[in-house]
């Protein structure tokens, strides 16, 4: 993509770069993962696979999984910002399917818990995997 980045408004070339990959490498796909970084409302991009008519026939977005960082997550999520500014630790905790809590091994069990009851305040359904140097199962 266009800066390697996809940003609030650059829904458009992410449309765009999707079409043009499955258009060329045509059945080579099984699946396309596409990570923001850092504090970015994941909103913009998951609305893409509905509101554009041709991604929503090319492919499907199957989830939006979040990684939490579990040293500093709790600053993030209790920032303050000004009025009408959303928090955006919230926005990726609430609209997360699956949420990571990378680095559990930086933090007590008494802070872990204060951690997972805070995510679940914000979302109750995602499920919450606990690890430690981003390993996941598969």
């Amino acid at each position: 993509m266009m800066n390697g980045c996809i940003f609030f408004t650059v829904r458009e070339d992410l449309i765009v770069t999707i079409k043009n990959l499955l258009n060329t490498k045509k059945g080579k796909f099984d699946h396309i993962i596409i990570e923001k970084t850092g504090l970015a409302d994941p909103a913009p991009v998951a609305q893409t696979f509905f509101v554009d008519e041709d991604m929503s026939e090319l492919c499907r977005l199957d989830s939006i999984i979040t990684f939490i960082d579990a040293k500093f997550t709790v600053q993030h999520l209790d920032e303050e910002k000004p009025e009408g500014v959303e928090n955006e630790a919230h926005e990726q905790v609430a609209f997360a399917d699956v949420l990571v809590l990378n680095k559990t091994d930086l933090v007590s069990e008494e802070e872990l818990e204060n951690i997972k009851t805070k995510l679940k305040s914000v979302n109750v359904h995602a499920p919450i995997i606990e690890t430690q140097y981003s390993k996941v199962p598969i």
